[in-house]
């Protein structure tokens, strides 16, 4: 692309993205963009106003990168500076005494990093959301720019079913499920206040003396494109609005006859707020044409069926901008229109809070639906999508006040059962304003703490909000929050140096920065993060796999075996899935019994409730019937909301309320949502047995968003299961509903009851919801495994059976750089510590330069093992190698390391692979150790340190890799190995060695054992495990491919490629012979000449040695290397 990715980022973010095309047609990149002088945008950006408003921020731009330019120079000296510095430590270090004092000062450093590591916690939780951005999610930015690389190369390809599948992959990658926050509360608690203090925009939601409507719902978001604040403003329709108004004028008219009293009547005083904030007095006396006049409601965006856009450089201008549509200013003297009316949702954009909303939405939602049902709709859809609840109430009415507690009751059915809500947490806010007294805050933190007890026990007592939930204790907390206090602290928030205890205390006292925490670990940076690079490795590993392999055999086995094992998995789903559906039938039956013999009951306890009498109640009932069997008492109403069709339920929902809490469970995962996390194929098992297609593996092991996307689709379900018996009944008795809302006149009530009561008793209702809800967890278990079966199998299928497909971009360096990424970023917890004293792996010395001898290591045989266990002796501080292995310790002082080598358990490593032998080490005076790698460059592929100790595995990231060494920081190392993510083909530095392996008849002249190994295998641990035969010193270096396939050839024999056998670099399994050459047939007059062959690349030699007949008849086994020598 001619205009880079910056160039298009920045002028989007300027607001001027119009002009991206006259970028990228004059072929402007990052360096020319900011090489741009001031006569060159009259072309690029004709227009003077934005051309001046580019002008001055361009100006900006420059002199911030020259700024950071100077920045980045003055580190890059403090590094060098600090190199040197180190270099003459580590020349100090030669005598004993310096290497203490080092030791001694890293202690100190450790100590001071300490502490401030605890400062800069308390600052971090006492923050507001303009932190800068977590490490891992700009990890996560680098991989997406990566990927939409990639998918542009993608894009200018040919359409192919390969092609679009990779397609399809990148763009699920980018898919993003945002976690919802509900926040429910009366008027006047304090919702607008809790959510600008936790995001420290003080100015944002307007809050205050103006009473904020509570029909409309406000989603706040974070901009995550630009720095404007934004407001989306949606309206209900043109023609939502019209049948309201008609239903208003209705009702004030009296234009239905009526033969009852008004004794109870529905309340219409919302109804008259709202003809009141919208057309003041102007709406009095108006008929419905009148009042649809388009000269009375001047939003255009309204009658376009569109959302009305904001866009506003602070909170406090779109705080103004967006009042008039979300509150209810009925106190004014002077009449100002008020919009609420005809809002359905308002939208709100925060800029730079991506620490807390990247992937969360904060929802302010009033405490139940509306009439209006479009509105009603969103509501249910907010409410059934919340992650975590909040009810926000008053400190002071925290128990008292009933509302608060009523909206849990009545909202449970939606976020619970219905719902997918995890976590709720009741919020007494306006903390701050108890006591005025010296000893303030110790009076508040008294009365919040016995607050919070008498909230608990208040909750412990709504068992019909409990039984929504396997654990509601667990998930229940209460928070007591001042949005006012933290204010006024963060607005005398001192300087990091200046911060003290006092000042950390006050702002934790108001609990806003609880609610951050909760927040930002509902964010989840780091599992986003690590999803969207593992989901990234795979679909590069798979283009590789497409472009470099062939392998028909081989890839035929492994799919026959995934298929088998995707079959047995899928029956074992299949079983549990009808078992759950054996046991709602039962205790549906149960329900339907019980709601057959109570039938009369269950509609009189609607209809004719105790303590009304039927005179009055003729409106509650006929809106009940107008309306689907559902009653929304308005905004003012007393009235509590009234569904018939839940009510007739009740019997069968309670008879399924534990197994169905259960088995779909929102604070714990139900055995269905079980199955679906743990379904594997068990791609690792499948390493060992066929390495050459580990890139495939890794694709398919990655294949892990079907997952989310199955326990999303389960979610989804969930809620249409648990409202399916309610609903169906709706449907059942709709005909019975629309029949009632049409009887006038004189007795008119009792005909509706009469209408209602026949049709429930022969419409059969019951069974026909059972048989619903049944049919539902059916269509639940076929489309589970329908999905598993058929997105798995194409998986395997486009991975396993796809043809060589070389037209494939070269993604290499993409894929080497994620890979890079992958092993800075992975821990991996380890259930248990491997075995030091297991069979281990061997190692070839390396001798070093300049080096000079020192007492070789001596060999301790261990009675317990059959391995050897050496002891370097280090007479004094400084830097030694062991001969034998190619280990280098940096010493802090004089001392014995003892080390071994041990055998790898490949189960706790996941995706990652060996990359060298694993070491046990004993020695409290190791400060620093160099581990021999075998790679040919050391820039190739990032390798990173294994380190097991305590139970744990943790990966450590190298100082720095030298031409044959890894160097890490581990002082006092326990186990440790290279490891790198996934298996490399990338040539690496390797040793032939050969053993001459007598027979047991002395006349025969025996067997002659060739071994490929990666040159980090030490030849002692061969020996070892060759004794009885003869070492043959070879030049044994060369360089080969792991997975690629090798020949042996030999002049002497028959037959002159003995073989073609696969080089493997695996440390984790008994060395045995890549070749065996018989040696009956040679001649003791001839030498022999073994060449080494790379048969996929026209068999081009790599190796080659000739063996003299003397050395096979007499062989000389050289004497061993040097023992550890000291690096001067």
């Amino acid at each position: 692309m001619a205009s880079s990715d910056f160039v298009r980022d920045i002028l989007t973010k300027w607001d001027l993205s119009q002009w991206i095309k006259n970028f990228e047609e004059e072929e402007i990149d990052e360096e020319g963009f900011l090489l741009l002088e001031e006569k060159e945008l009259i072309h690029l950006i004709p227009k003077i106003g934005p051309r001046t408003k580019f002008a001055h921020k361009h100006k900006l731009l420059k002199e911030q990168n020259k700024h950071s330019n100077v920045e980045e120079n003055f580190e890059v000296a403090t590094s060098s500076t600090a190199s040197i510095n180190t270099a003459k430590s580590s020349s100090e270090n030669s005598m004993p005494s310096t290497g203490v004092e080092k030791h001694l000062s890293e202690k100190r450093k450790h100590e001071v990093a300490n502490a401030n590591m605890q400062r800069k916690k308390q600052k971090s939780m006492a923050a507001s959301i303009d932190l800068p951005p977590i490490f891992d999610s700009e990890q996560k930015t680098e991989v997406k720019k990566i990927m939409q690389r990639v998918r542009g190369k993608l894009d200018r390809m040919p359409s192919t079913k390969l092609t679009d599948f990779l397609r399809s992959k990148i763009d699920v990658l980018d898919e993003d499920r945002k976690e919802m926050v509900g926040v429910f509360g009366k008027t006047g608690a304090g919702k607008s206040s809790l959510i600008n203090a936790i995001l420290g925009k003080t100015k944002l939601l307007p809050s205050g003396n103006q009473g904020a409507c509570t029909s409309v719902m406000i989603q706040v978001e974070a901009n995550m494109t630009n720095e404007k604040y934004i407001a989306e403003i949606e309206f209900i329709t043109v023609q939502d609005w019209k049948d309201e108004l008609w239903s208003i004028l209705q009702v004030t008219s009296g234009e239905e006859e009526e033969d009852e009293d008004k004794e109870i009547d529905v309340e219409d005083g919302d109804d008259h707020d709202k003809i009141k904030a919208l057309y003041g007095k102007e709406g009095h006396g108006k008929n419905l044409e009148e009042l649809m006049d388009k000269k009375l409601i001047e939003i255009p965006e309204f009658y376009s069926s569109c959302k009305k856009l904001f866009f506003c450089d602070t909170a406090e201008e779109l705080s103004k901008k967006i009042a008039c549509y979300i509150l209810s200013d009925s106190n004014s003297d002077t009449f100002e229109r008020m919009y609420w009316p005809l809002v359905k949702c308002l939208t709100v954009k925060v800029p730079n809070c991506k620490d807390l909303l990247e992937h969360v939405v904060l929802v302010d939602l009033p405490g139940n639906g509306d009439c209006n049902k479009s509105r009603d709709t969103m509501w249910k859809s907010f409410v059934g999508n919340c992650s975590a609840v909040w009810i926000v109430s008053d400190i002071s009415r925290a128990i008292s006040e009933k509302e608060s507690w009523e909206i849990l009751d009545s909202t449970v059915p939606f976020f619970g059962s219905g719902g997918e809500c995890r976590s709720i947490s009741f919020i007494c806010t306006k903390t701050d304003e108890e006591s005025q007294k010296d000893n303030a805050r110790s009076i508040n933190l008294t009365r919040n703490e016995k607050t919070k007890e008498e909230v608990r026990e208040m909750f412990n007592e709504q068992e019909d909000v409990k039984k929504h939930f396997s654990d509601a204790e667990g998930l229940f907390k209460v928070f007591t929050v001042s949005s006012k206090k933290y204010n006024m602290e963060k607005q005398s928030e001192p300087d990091e140096k200046e911060m003290t205890e006092q000042w950390m205390n006050a702002l934790n006292d108001t609990e806003i920065p609880h609610l951050q925490e909760f927040l930002r670990n509902l964010n989840d940076h780091r599992k986003r993060a690590s999803d969207y690079i593992s989901g990234a490795d795979g679909i590069l590993s798979l283009i590789q796999a497409a472009r470099n392999s062939d392998m028909k055999y081989s890839k035929e086995v492994m799919r026959k075996d995934l298929e088998l094992r995707l079959k047995d998995n899928l029956e074992s789903i299949g079983q549990d899935m009808k078992k759950l559906h054996k046991v709602f039938d039962h205790c549906l039956s149960q329900g339907v019994k019980k709601s057959e013999d109570s039938d009369e009951k269950l509609m009189n306890e609607i209809l004719e409730p105790e303590g009304i009498s039927g005179s009055g109640y003729h409106k509650v009932v006929k809106c009940l019937c107008q309306n689907d069997g559902i009653y929304e008492p308005t905004r003012t109403s007393q009235t509590e909301k009234i569904d018939l069709n839940k009510h007739l339920a009740k019997y069968m929902l309670n008879d399924i309320a534990k197994i169905f809490t259960h088995y779909f469970s929102n604070d714990k995962s139900g055995p269905i949502k079980e199955r679906i996390e743990n379904f594997t194929l068990d791609t690792n098992s499948l390493y060992e047995k066929h390495k050459c297609l580990f890139l495939h593996l890794t694709f398919l092991e990655t294949e892990k968003e079907l997952k989310p996307e199955l326990i999303c689709y389960l979610l989804k379900k969930k809620k249409q299961t648990y409202n399916t018996l309610s609903e169906s009944i709706k449907d059942s008795m709709r005909v019975s509903y629309e029949n009632a809302s049409m009887h006038t006149g004189n007795g008119y009530l009792q005909q509706m009851k009469d209408e209602l009561h026949q049709h429930m008793k022969k419409a059969n209702i019951f069974q026909k919801a059972k048989k619903d809800m049944l049919d539902g967890l059916t269509e639940l278990k076929d489309h589970i495994l329908k999905q598993m079966k058929c997105k798995l199998q194409e998986s395997i299928e486009i991975s396993l059976q796809t043809p060589n497909s070389s037209f494939l971009p070269d993604v290499t360096e993409d894929y080497n750089k994620i890979k890079e990424l992958m092993a800075h970023f992975c821990t991996i917890p380890v259930t248990t510590i491997l075995d030091p004293h297991a069979k281990n792996t061997g190692f070839q010395s390396q001798s070093l330069a300049g080096q000079k001898d020192v007492e070789g290591p001596r060999i301790l045989t261990s009675q317990h093992t059959r391995w050897s266990t050496y002891r370097l002796q280090c007479p004094k501080a400084g830097i030694f190698q062991s001969g034998l292995t190619g280990l280098v310790f940096e010493m802090a002082g004089k001392g014995d390391v003892h080390f071994k080598m041990s055998q790898w358990d490949t189960s706790v490593l996941g995706s990652m692979t060996p990359a060298g032998p694993l070491f046990s080490i004993s020695c409290p005076a190791v400060l620093q150790l160099h581990l021999p790698h075998c790679m040919c460059d050391d820039e190739d592929e990032v390798l990173s340190v294994a380190h097991f100790t305590g139970g744990t595995m943790e990966i450590v990231k190298p100082l720095k890799t030298t031409a044959s060494h890894v160097v890490v920081n581990i002082p006092n190392p326990s186990l440790v190995g290279l490891i790198r993510c996934g298996l490399s083909t990338l040539p690496i530095q390797s040793q032939v060695l050969l053993f001459l392996c007598p027979q047991g008849n002395t006349n025969q002249k025996g067997m002659l054992n060739v071994f490929l190994l990666p040159k980090n295998v030490p030849i002692c641990k061969v020996k070892h495990q060759q004794k009885g035969s003869d070492f043959i010193q070879t030049s044994s270096e060369c360089t080969l491919s792991p997975g690629r396939r090798y020949s042996l050839c030999c002049e002497l024999v028959d037959c002159n490629i003995l073989k073609s056998m696969q080089f493997d670099s695996d440390y984790t399994r008994k060395l045995l012979p890549t070749f065996q050459v018989s040696l009956e047939c040679i001649s003791d007059a001839k030498n022999m000449n073994l060449t080494l062959l790379d048969r996929e690349t026209n068999d081009q030699k790599v190796w080659e040695f000739v063996v003299q007949t003397s050395s096979i008849t007499s062989p000389s086994v050289p004497a061993p290397p040097s023992g550890p020598s000291r690096l001067q």
